[in-house]
């Protein structure tokens, strides 16, 4: 296995547009932190970052990126973009800006050399559509047409990126068995969210069991969820692992004897956070 995590950890979520190149010198040191400085083997590069602020993180930064790569010896995954995306919409104008918007990224980073590609198959409006269906007598017919419309854009993006390499996230809504049958069909892979399950009451040793022949990357990440009579009220999750109620433990220790040989991504915001659950995992690699 090979252990990694983002740069928002170390140079944050917040850049300075008016900056640039303070903006990409800030991610390029945090990549030499991480791999240099704590010794992590894989590092994932946020294209949201790319679709934001395309002046600043341009063809040129990529090819940095790349050097660095060559110099550093580190996997390099990315995290398509998915802010104001969707590429399930059945808005066919959105869907297809939302394969656009990730067909020209993947022009932009060509220079480097990634494992996996996650991709966030819908997005926040949909999100919202799915679960306010679980109360209409349409929920059949919309589910269906979102469905389709998914089915589109893996067609598309399989085009661009070799389906194995593509891993499609579980997000907090749906239940990860609805495009289960998409998976299988155009035969791409798996990224495993355990902070995600959370919302949905976890199960992250389930969803080995179900899917474990097809996770290319795990984001590890701990969770608190709070219950009132069986239903999940509140979930918080990106915490650092042993702060929240994931067993992270057994779950690593199930990574070991299904021999998973891929990524994990320790999903924190924090430099502080990041550190500890380095320190509580550093053991299993």
């Amino acid at each position: 296995m090979k252990l990694g995590t983002t740069t928002i950890p170390i140079a944050g979520w917040v850049i300075d547009p008016t900056n640039p190149q303070a903006g990409r010198e800030s991610r390029l040191k945090a990549i030499k932190k991480l791999v240099a400085g704590y010794g992590l083997s894989a590092v994932e590069l946020t294209l949201d970052f790319n679709t934001v602020y395309p002046h600043i993180f341009n063809a040129e930064f990529y090819e940095s990126v790349a050097q660095l790569q060559k110099e550093l010896g580190f996997v390099c995954t990315v995290h398509l973009p998915f802010m104001w995306l969707d590429c399930s919409s059945i808005n066919e104008t959105i869907r297809q800006a939302s394969v656009e918007c990730i067909r020209q990224v993947l022009k932009i980073i060509k220079p480097l050399y990634a494992e996996t590609y996650v991709l966030h198959l819908w997005g926040s409006t949909t999100i919202q559509i799915m679960n306010a269906m679980e109360i209409s007598r349409h929920k059949e017919q919309v589910m269906q047409a979102i469905l389709a419309q998914a089915d589109r854009s893996l067609e598309e993006l399989k085009k661009l990126i070799y389906p194995l390499n593509l891993c499609v996230e579980n997000l907090e809504a749906p239940s990860f068995d609805f495009v289960v049958p998409l998976i299988e069909k155009h035969n791409v892979s798996v990224c495993l969210d355990v902070g995600h399950l959370a919302y949905q009451g976890g199960g992250e040793i389930g969803f080995l069991d179900r899917l474990g022949d097809r996770i290319r990357e795990v984001h590890l990440h701990d969770a608190l969820h709070k219950t009132s009579e069986g239903n999940i009220v509140d979930t918080k999750d990106h915490l650092a692992l042993g702060e929240g109620q994931i067993d992270y433990r057994a779950f690593m220790q199930k990574l070991i004897e299904v021999g998973f040989d891929e990524i994990v991504i320790l999903e924190n915001n924090s430099q502080y956070d990041l550190e500890r659950s380095i320190a509580r995992v550093n053991d299993y690699f």
